[in-house]
């Protein structure tokens, strides 16, 4: 018998199969981290605009002041906080420090809208400073959301939630109820006193 110096072609075929299995585990766990690192970031992402919302609202909302309208040179009798349930839309006016387009009125009251799109899923915050609109006022963006699966505004007043502004007593809060890519979030609001 002869001593063999190097290996036999089995014992290269098993270590190039080794080698191959040991590359392609190696290459799904680099693909899942990176997926999980993705989902990560975009989940981060949505929790960030979500808390741009919030924080957007809750500005506005605690401005909030009673100033009667015009439009198409006619008074709108507006409420405090203008809920219309079938349009999916509130409107209010509230002091707003931010500044608007030159031409746009120089006072802080600014006309505040949030309405949903049900067919659309999009969630969208506007501005206006036409408090007296000589035609129907120009809004401004403010905040635009896709992926709005399901929105439910609630008032407090007189110690409960309710689906409407209460007629008789002050709103204290607004809570503001959606699904967002398939994620539940609440955005709830002290409102000021304003009576």
């Amino acid at each position: 018998m002869r001593n063999q110096a190097g290996m036999t072609l089995i014992e290269v075929l098993l270590a190039i199969a080794l080698t191959a299995l040991l590359a392609v585990l190696l290459g799904s766990l680099v693909n899942l981290w990176l997926d999980a690192r993705g989902r990560l970031a975009a989940r981060e992402s949505t929790n960030a605009r979500v808390l741009d919302l919030c924080g957007l609202l809750e500005r506005r909302l605690g401005g909030l002041v009673l100033r009667p309208l015009q439009e198409h040179r006619l008074p709108l009798h507006n409420a405090l906080l203008d809920w219309r349930p079938a349009e999916n839309r509130l409107d209010w006016v509230a002091l707003d420090g931010l500044p608007l387009s030159t031409g746009q009125g120089a006072g802080r009251l600014r006309r505040q809208r949030l309405e949903w799109d049900a067919a659309q899923e999009r969630l969208r915050l506007w501005r206006s400073a036409e408090l007296d609109a000589v035609e129907a006022p120009v809004w401004q963006p403010v905040f635009d959301q896709s992926g709005v699966e399901r929105l439910q505004l609630e008032f407090h007043g007189g110690g409960r939630w309710l689906a409407y502004p209460p007629p008789a007593e002050p709103t204290n809060g607004v809570r503001l109820t959606f699904t967002l890519q398939g994620a539940g979030y609440v955005c709830t609001f002290a409102l000021p006193q304003t009576g």
